[in-house]
């Protein structure tokens, strides 16, 4: 897992115990309103720092339940990094008992919000049927929006789709291109697909029968299969 990476803290999820602890003429007096005063009461983000690498050192040590437990609040403000983490561990059941459906929501959630080996992870349940049922719709939709953000691995497994038609209507042109783009960016067996198929699209029109023989073109290789590396490790 990389470095740390603070997200905005929902402040407003923990309003009700906050303000019960202020009295209501402490915005009279000093001018403070409310949501400053919950704003300053939350963790500072070198605090969430600490604790975030606190859970990684936690992990690589082997201790899956501590760094559970580090990463587990940062997630509930909506820490991407550590919403990730905290559900590869309730994927794999590590220091927590496994539970792939509430992985598979702070997957999402952390999806939603721009963190892209989420938005893989979350394509791969919904590709294997975990935590849910299966779903190729939703597992391309996943895949596209890592694929945009150029991860060869979902650019590859979307071309997959588009040319079997798994939750997409299938799309020879567009599973070429796609996988061309993930061929791009270093995928190896994208690149073999490619050598694989070009050889068997048709060609430019024959010539005429009076003028040489027609050309024929190289029969279709076997569909290709799902990559079913997700990405790194905490």
């Amino acid at each position: 897992m990389g470095s740390y990476r603070s997200a905005p803290l929902f402040a407003a999820l923990f309003g009700v115990l906050v303000i019960t602890s202020f009295p209501a003429t402490v915005r009279g007096e000093s001018g403070v309103g409310v949501q400053e005063l919950i704003e300053q009461s939350g963790p500072t983000e070198e605090q969430q720092a600490v604790q975030f690498n606190k859970g990684l050192i936690s992990y690589d040590h082997g201790d899956y339940t501590r760094a559970f437990e580090f990463w587990l609040p940062l997630a509930q403000t909506d820490d991407l990094a550590a919403m990730r983490n905290v559900a590869l561990l309730l994927k794999e059941g590590k220091g927590v008992e496994k539970d792939p459906e509430r992985a598979l929501y702070f997957f999402e959630r952390a999806g939603r919000a721009g963190l892209v080996s989420a938005q893989v992870n979350a394509a791969f349940m919904y590709l294997n049927g975990e935590g849910t049922p299966q779903d190729y719709k939703t597992a391309s939709f996943w895949f596209h929006a890592a694929a945009v953000a150029g991860v060869p691995a979902a650019r590859y497994n979307l071309a997959v789709m588009y040319e079997k038609g798994l939750g997409v209507e299938r799309d020879p042109a567009r599973a070429l291109a796609w996988y061309a783009l993930a061929a791009r960016v270093g995928h190896e067996t994208a690149l073999e697909r490619l050598t694989q198929l070009v050889p068997s699209l048709p060609g430019p029109p024959p010539p005429s029968e009076e003028d040489a023989g027609l050309s024929l073109t190289a029969p279709p290789p076997p569909p290709a299969e799902i990559d079913t590396m997700e990405g790194p490790a905490p």
